[in-house]
């Protein structure tokens, strides 16, 4: 028998055996045969496939050495996976995922820095959106007193004026080749390839993981059906949205709006203060926490001013209290024996919240809702890795959040940097840094810097946060801000207000972006100065 019958045979014995299922069904891994490489292809005549497929070629997404002694390789269809073209072959590649504050601060830091001709790094920013949020201020939304685009500009527009580009879609999988002894910062070749879920794969030197978080909601039964949470744009318009269809239905009617607010950090606070206040009179507010006071890690100055609003606005605060279950009318019966029933409508569709005094002993309540909003937990949107073995696994906390060193890198990982609530570096005293919007502000400053010392083998610098201070709104013209730089100093109300909207205007992504918003507030402002002075001549003129 000829060498070439032996190898024929070998490859037929291979792909009959229920270990080496068929190509066609799915994903294959060979070892220790390839190192790692930018999309190589086997055409299918190759004696170790020993059968043609449809498409005749096989694509090869990330590749690594897997343990100690095997490689790895993900061999998928190449129907499945499209590499995405960089225009430039030899300059650095940069992907960021996650178009967030740490996401696309980080790749407007690298567009400002200077760079050698030869190495300013080709960018690309994908996000499952095509808008930047500017989550601090969806708040105004309820109000009226932004408007979407003002809060929400369109990637597009924020980088036409830059090099970055920007894609809309979601990850899928994560195949890093970055992990420490190979391929680490100083040595050529690529740090991995992320897939998307359009099919795309892009091949990168460097990876921002900047993908944020989403509401967990599924942890209390009914909390998915029927509670909003507040955190996107459309989270927002939807809540926006109801509250105008209850206003409209309620419209004349004696019963009030009811409205539960689960949660009493910043967050809890902010949306009750706004929503209380855009009711006025017309609806009830009760806020639940399952902390014996609202606002536990924020400032005196803070936690005194949200208490006055809220008591004058007649929120109704359920403290030391946890949400059991959300439902219909018609899901719950009890006893009187056994809770005290607060809901007494007959309508079996009404929304009933089901609290639990975390003293134990203490009677359960029932609640009436036509609007239920969450605002607590949340989990982080890291993705799927592959291979999910060692070394590939990425080091993460119990929250889902990736370890990351002083620099921001991900730990095991140099090629790897993650953000925002993506990251969970820990201050000098071992404690995780909390995932605010300032605090992924100031990482996007460090990574996109430490990301050009990288490519021009100069040091990364360590990140070190600094805390400006806290801000929330509480009204449409109303806040609180306590700055860390003056102790004891708190601004409440209207000039809390201006300085609160003036910090975030500065905020903003872009120059041009900065000036339409800055100009459209000034009009605004103008037209609620006349409004007002108009008001207040009528008001005059009828009790002279």
């Amino acid at each position: 028998m000829t060498a070439m019958a032996h190898l024929n045979a070998a490859a037929s014995a291979l792909t009959a055996s229920p270990l080496f299922p068929p190509l066609n069904r799915g994903v294959v891994h060979w070892g220790k045969m390839f190192h790692c490489s930018s999309f190589a292809k086997f055409r299918s005549s190759s004696v170790l496939f020993g059968s043609t497929s449809r498409h005749g070629l096989s694509s090869l997404v990330g590749c690594a050495p897997v343990g100690n002694d095997a490689g790895s390789i993900e061999v998928s269809r190449e129907e499945d996976a499209k590499p995405y073209s960089w225009p430039d072959k030899k300059r650095p590649r940069v992907c960021i995922l996650g178009g967030g504050f740490g996401g696309l601060y980080t790749a407007l830091r690298l567009e400002s820095l200077t760079w050698p001709e030869d190495k300013k790094p080709q960018v690309i920013l994908v996000d499952q959106s095509e808008r930047f949020v500017f989550k601090p201020m969806l708040y105004e939304l309820l109000t009226g007193e932004v408007d979407a685009w003002e809060i929400a500009p369109r990637f597009s527009d924020l980088l036409v004026n830059t090099g970055v580009q920007f894609l809309k879609d979601k990850v899928k999988v994560l195949s890093p080749c970055d992990h420490v002894g190979i391929n680490g910062p100083n040595v050529s070749g690529c740090g991995g390839t992320v897939q998307l879920e359009s099919g795309l794969a892009i091949e990168y030197d460097w990876l921002v993981l900047s993908l944020g978080a989403e509401p967990k909601l599924d942890n209390i039964p009914g909390a998915v059906e029927y509670a909003l949470p507040f955190s996107t744009l459309d989270d927002a318009l939807k809540v926006n949205d109801k509250l105008t269809k209850l206003e409209r239905e309620n419209f004349g009617k004696a019963n009030p709006i009811r409205v539960v607010v689960v949660g009493l950090g910043y967050s809890g606070v902010e949306l009750a203060a706004t929503v209380s206040e855009r009711l006025e009179g017309k609806g009830v507010v009760q806020a639940i926490s399952v902390d014996s006071s609202i606002l536990p890690t924020a400032p005196p100055g803070n936690k005194e001013a949200a208490l006055k609003v809220l008591n004058s606005r007649k929120v109704e605060l359920l403290l030391g209290y946890f949400v059991r279950r959300i439902g219909k009318s018609g899901d719950f019966v009890t006893s009187g024996d056994e809770s005290d029933v607060t809901a007494k409508g007959n309508n079996p569709e009404q929304l009933v919240v089901e609290v639990q005094p975390t003293e134990k002993g203490a009677k359960t309540q029932l609640l009436e809702a036509d609007l239920v909003l969450w605002t607590v937990g949340n989990k982080p949107l890291l993705p799927q890795l592959e291979p999910n073995g060692w070394p590939f696994e990425l080091p993460v906390t119990g929250r889902g959040q990736a370890e990351t060193d002083e620099t921001l890198q991900v730990k095991g990982h140099p090629r790897i940097f993650a953000v925002g609530d993506s990251s969970a570096l820990r201050d000098p005293k071992g404690k995780v840094l909390p995932a605010t919007a300032q605090v992924a502000f100031q990482q996007a400053d460090f990574a996109g810097w430490n990301i050009w010392a990288a490519i021009n083998n100069r040091p990364l610098l360590p990140f070190r946060f600094q805390n400006l201070g806290e801000m929330m709104v509480l009204g449409r013209n109303d806040a609180a801000i306590t700055p860390s730089f003056i102790e004891g100093l708190t601004l409440e109300g209207p000039i809390g207000h201006a300085a609160r909207k003036l910090a975030y205007l500065i905020r903003l992504p872009t120059d041009e972006h900065r000036v339409k918003v800055g100009i459209s507030w000034l009009a605004k402002s103008a037209v609620d100065s006349i409004a007002t002075v108009q008001s207040n001549i009528t008001k005059v003129l009828s009790d002279s």
